[in-house]
């Protein structure tokens, strides 16, 4: 990692990390106590000094850390990190009122390293990134409820008085406690070694609910709403090969196979591989978006080359919901739920529609046929049969 020496026009000066994107090592330094990141250099701000320095190195390793000695003076105001109190972790870049860094909260030292360890483990363990933030910000809420404590000293009445905290408190949804108690069960049975913890008498009873979907009618409004050529094939494969965002944006031109009208995904949820359906249509519409766009190795790239952004690809739908005029809910998954749904309607055996999702189970997916049952029954309602 390369640190920069920076001094601002208010003559403070500042380490300056560069850290490449979706790197590791941005969770670890969003975990010192004092740190800020700046839109406009797009580098994190640490405050110099030997204090910082020796952090620094026992969270990076002085061996890894590329010094540039030479000072870099820039005329720029500092964007603090807000630290939500109800989701540390989050980061939300918002200019300072009096052009100061708000300060982070500092935790124990023992807390601190606790962190450290869990994202030490959750990199061993291979998580991807999104987990291994979702499971870094849940448990850094729990060590902060317990600011005064060990965290290795803390047992299940504690983890239950910190949940009925959050539930009566916070207004936490199922989810999240659902999310809270991985974390924490992570945490104390993988880095710190302890037995399995029996939490079942912790975890909410989930509501069942039946995904969102939409009906072929809507879809077909969806799917002719942009004319974009590349807006409009991206849509069209989510649709009809049943993919999620982050997939459809790590898709690479080698894992499409014209020949077997098949797509390999790579990687999906669960680091789980799976081929599923491509449409001939959409292999029709593809090959004119190559000859257009002439993409290299991600099937759709950004303006500047390298993958297209899961973020575009949700506003590519935004704007493509709001035109056809269906329901404003719509997401990139809904297309995936439709997906299914239709294919269930359509009379695709459960375990072939399975293995086009990716499921590990069967029940999983056997949620759709609730939805299909209902929609194909023919019961005749009792109000018919009134006389009014």
């Amino acid at each position: 990692m390369e640190v920069l020496n920076i001094i601002n026009a208010n003559g403070e000066r500042y380490f300056g990390c560069q850290i490449p994107p979706k790197s590791p090592h941005i969770e670890i330094i969003k975990m010192m106590p004092k740190r800020w990141w700046n839109r406009e250099l797009k580098i994190w701000l640490v405050p110099y000094g030997s204090e910082s320095w020796q952090l620094l190195g026992d969270k990076f390793g002085i061996q890894n850390l590329i010094v540039d000695k030479q000072e870099k003076r820039v005329n720029i105001e500092l964007y603090a990190v807000k630290e939500n109190n109800k989701n540390i972790g989050n980061i939300d870049g918002v200019k300072s009122q009096t052009k100061q860094p708000k300060e982070s909260v500092d935790l124990p030292e023992s807390h601190k390293i606790a962190i450290i360890k869990m994202e030490e483990q959750l990199i061993l363990n291979r998580y991807q990134q999104n987990t291994r933030k979702n499971y870094l910000c849940s448990f850094t809420t729990f060590v902060c409820y317990y600011m005064d404590k060990e965290i290795a000293n803390l047992g299940i009445e504690d983890i239950r008085k910190f949940l009925l905290y959050k539930i009566n408190v916070d207004s936490i949804s199922e989810n999240t406690q659902k999310s809270l108690i991985c974390a924490i069960k992570f945490y104390y049975e993988k880095v710190q070694g302890r037995e399995k913890f029996c939490l079942y008498d912790l975890r909410p009873r989930m509501p069942v609910q039946l995904p969102d979907f939409i009906s072929k009618e809507e879809t077909i409004k969806l799917l002719s709403a942009t004319e974009n050529l590349k807006h409009k094939t991206i849509l069209r494969l989510i649709y009809s090969a049943g993919i999620r965002l982050g997939e459809v944006t790590n898709l690479k031109i080698k894992d499409l196979r014209f020949d077997d009208n098949l797509i390999f995904v790579k990687g999906g949820k669960g680091k789980k591989d799976r081929l599923t359906l491509f449409s001939k249509k959409v292999q029709i519409l593809m090959k004119e978006y190559f000859e257009s766009y002439k993409p290299k190795y991600w099937v759709f790239e950004g303006q500047t080359g390298g993958k297209y952004s899961d973020r575009s690809v949700q506003n590519v739908l935004r704007k493509a919901v709001q035109k056809s005029c269906i329901n404003e809910d719509t997401t990139v998954h809904t297309l995936r739920h439709s997906f299914a749904t239709h294919l269930v309607l359509n009379g695709v055996d459960l375990r072939q529609v399975q293995e086009y999702l990716g499921h590990s189970s069967l029940e999983t997916t056997s949620i759709y046929t609730h939805i299909t049952d209902k929609m194909k029954s023919e019961t005749k309602n009792p109000i018919e049969d009134l006389d009014i």
